[in-house]
């Protein structure tokens, strides 16, 4: 179960990942419906809240609705991260590298972890360990799948991460400097290797 199911209903939490992980998506009631699988009704209702507080807006093409995040909410950036932090990109990449052998650190970085990113955003993933592409990538191909996004890794033995930190390479400082979503590990174990 997500933080996001724990701090809201299941419906709720379901709209809000949907609705809120990519901002710039439009979905109708039926493909809500689809991607949830909930019903309809259920789905209905709890649309009418969301928009009735303006968390989320619409837009009528033909006899079709379509809902997006509204962005200019002024709690847009808390659920947009909550949603990305807790079922967005988290849980399904750390499934993915979970029992993974050599996987000391994870983390997301760049535009998604800054929630600046596209609808054509890729995600960018540093991992930080001895595990090798070769047995990365099989793990990942399913998670690209699903998000609808090209994973992007990134793929650093902890002497490497640390000798490029101290070097100042541009990557590494970009990264270490820039917003992070952890997957496995956090700052007290990134600290240690750097």
């Amino acid at each position: 179960m997500s933080v996001l199911n724990l701090l809201f209903p299941q419906v709720r939490a379901e709209l809000l990942r949907l609705l809120f992980c990519d901002s710039r998506k439009e979905l109708h009631l039926r493909e809500l419906s689809r991607r949830s699988q909930l019903a309809l009704g259920t789905l209905q209702a709890e649309v009418r809240k969301l928009a009735a507080a303006e968390l989320i807006v619409a837009r009528r093409d033909g006899n079709r609705l379509y809902y997006r995040a509204n962005t200019a909410h002024p709690v847009f950036p808390e659920l947009q991260g909550l949603a990305l932090k807790t079922s967005g990109l988290r849980e399904p990449l750390a499934a993915a590298l979970a029992g993974l052998d050599g996987v000391r650190l994870a983390l997301v970085f760049g535009s998604q972890a800054s929630g600046t990113a596209g609808a054509a955003s890729d995600v960018d993933l540093l991992v930080v360990g001895s595990v090798g592409l070769r047995a990365l990538a099989p793990r990942l191909r399913p998670v690209a799948a699903t998000l609808g996004r090209e994973i992007n890794p990134h793929v650093l033995s902890p002497d490497t991460l640390s000798a490029k930190a101290r070097s100042g390479d541009a990557f590494v400082a970009s990264v270490l400097a820039g917003p992070k979503l952890w997957i496995i590990g956090g700052a007290d174990e990134l600290g240690a290797l750097v």
